[in-house]
């Protein structure tokens, strides 16, 4: 039998992280995708934040993150505030309760992070988050500054 392509493990890798996830997420009514824009939101601190550093974020399209975030409007997690710096952007900040979900959800993505290297040596698993690294930097730019 042909040895597995590692595109599958990696396709079969996300697709686990992201039943796990929105399976946690949903004891707080919430999707995962909701608690990713909350880790991001909550990692960025006081950066001004736009619709536009999501789609970027998590590679999504215009239209997703515009109902992703409408959702998290109406769920009380974000707002949407007309920036000061240019009035046709609205900024996206944290609530009240939003912030009150950041050290739960930087705690479970932490402890998912260490299920993915346990067992792992500590070079082990230096070469695969740079293997990973390596992988999502596939046709994109080289950032200005970078070797």
């Amino acid at each position: 039998m042909p040895e597995r392509r590692l595109g599958a493990w990696l396709r079969d890798a996300e697709h686990q992280m992201n039943l796990e996830m929105n399976e946690f997420a949903r004891s707080y009514g919430l999707t995962g995708m909701q608690m990713s824009v909350i880790d991001f939101l909550g990692r960025r601190g006081g950066v001004d934040t736009f619709q536009v550093d999501v789609e970027r974020e998590f590679h999504v399209q215009r239209s997703t993150a515009s109902v992703l975030i409408k959702r998290m409007v109406e769920h009380g997690l974000v707002t949407r505030v007309v920036a000061t710096s240019d009035s046709r952007k609205r900024q996206l900040k944290l609530t009240a309760q939003g912030q009150q979900l950041v050290p739960i959800v930087t705690a479970h993505l932490e402890q998912q992070d260490a299920l993915m290297v346990a067992g792992l040596t500590t070079q082990e698993a230096v070469a695969f988050r740079h293997a990973l690294e390596n992988v999502t930097r596939w046709g994109k730019a080289p950032e200005k500054g970078s070797k």
